[in-house]
């Protein structure tokens, strides 16, 4: 994996967002290309880089963002990249009555909707109906589908 994954640090700091994303597709390529790899294993290994570093930024986001706001610091500026410390306002809409009574519905209509998704998928078949009352023949559908191919990774 050291052939593949550079270490910390040695990215070479001049390069943006979208020259770190051509790097990495072209180091890709060259990976798939050579022929070299058990891409199997690389992706997996790569998974577990991934999940090792998005955790070690979430714990580093808050003690980070504390020492920028102690040294009162709006940006922060390394060698390319930028680092902003940035305000939001959250605003709490539930005291409006007619904003929990949109909220309620929303929620109600996807529930009903999830429960329709399922009652589709577990009658998913074509059929032939005859209406008792006015003796009309009606044809259920069968729901089109997809088959999608993914990789997940349990680490």
């Amino acid at each position: 994996m050291s052939k593949i994954v550079r270490q910390l640090g040695s990215l070479e700091r001049h390069l943006h967002k979208k020259d770190i994303e051509a790097l990495a597709e072209e180091n890709a390529r060259s990976i798939v290309e050579s022929g070299k790899y058990d891409l199997l294993r690389v992706y997996i290994e790569l998974k577990r880089y991934e999940t090792y570093l998005k955790s070690l930024i979430g714990h580093l986001k808050n003690p980070t963002l504390e020492k920028a706001i102690e040294k009162g610091m709006k940006n922060i500026n390394y060698d390319a990249s930028t680092l902003t410390i940035s305000k939001r306002t959250k605003i709490d809409y539930s005291v409006d009555e007619q904003w929990t009574k949109l909220k309620s519905q929303i929620e109600k209509l996807t529930k009903e909707k999830k429960e329709r998704e399922k009652f589709l998928k577990e009658h998913n078949q074509t059929k032939t109906i005859v209406d008792e009352a006015t003796g009309e023949v009606k044809e259920e559908f069968e729901l089109p589908q997809e088959v999608l191919f993914g990789l997940r990774v349990k680490l």
